[in-house]
């Protein structure tokens, strides 16, 4: 018997014990005991590809990195860690997604020699009701677990309806003016993070709350986005 054969049969065994103390299925497909099985492990792969935001107000672009489109698996996994409390599979969710975290920081670097040891990342602001309810930030655990320390320098400013009933045009009237910078960038290179893009109406309000603060708003590096509502100005591989 190989070493490989051995250690196969070590692992299926000690994950047979465990589940009859805790019983576990994977986070894509229900399969039962696996965090996440092969065949839903082999589909969390980075397909890096780049887009641009524009902001028909400012008349400015927010260029964007996202490491792959939101499939059937994808959004399962996300839905079990962001609203189950599954953070252990945030270290599969974030191997993709250092695809689109390295793209962005090379792209800081191609607009200065020195911008990169100098890059601050930065999330959306949280609600208290959705810290309340998980007990921690959904986008910070997977970028911490991806290698990088985002800080959180936008809050809100005022309650907004829930993006989910409202169509396109409406997020972005939603969002508008609903974040603010508790600090002054003066310049500092920024690159914002985010787990899902939808319709870009958070990345955008997040951007514009960072540039009237003086940031030099690199871009934003994102997980996953929803091709059926979102609507790009440029689009090609990254």
């Amino acid at each position: 018997m190989s070493s490989e054969t051995i250690r196969e049969w070590v692992a299926n065994a000690c994950r047979e014990a465990l589940s009859l103390i805790l019983p576990v299925s994977c986070a894509g497909c229900g399969e039962l005991d696996y965090n996440l099985c092969p065949a839903c492990h082999a589909e969390l792969v980075p397909e890096l590809q780049y887009r641009e935001l524009f902001d028909p107000v400012a008349k400015l672009r927010l260029p964007l990195w996202y490491s792959m489109e939101l499939t059937q698996v994808s959004s399962s996994v996300l839905h079990e860690f962001k609203e189950q409390g599954r953070t252990s599979v945030a270290k599969h969710l974030a191997r993709p997604y250092v695809s689109a975290l390295q793209a962005a920081y090379a792209a800081g670097g191609a607009e200065s020699s020195s911008t990169t040891a100098h890059i601050t990342w930065v999330v959306p602001p949280s609600s208290r009701a959705n810290f309340r309810q998980r007990g921690y930030v959904p986008i910070t655990v997977l970028a911490q677990t991806a290698g990088v320390r985002p800080q959180r320098l936008l809050v809100n400013t005022r309650r907004r309806i829930d993006q989910s009933v409202l169509g396109r045009i409406e997020r972005f009237e939603n969002m508008r003016g609903s974040f603010r910078a508790v600090k002054n960038f003066d310049g500092r290179s920024v690159i914002i993070l985010d787990d899902v893009l939808t319709t870009g109406a958070t990345l955008q309000e997040c951007a514009r709350a960072l540039r009237a603060e003086g940031a030099n708003v690199i871009g934003a590096a994102v997980l996953a986005y929803t091709p059926k509502n979102f609507q790009d100005t440029r689009r090609k591989n990254a």
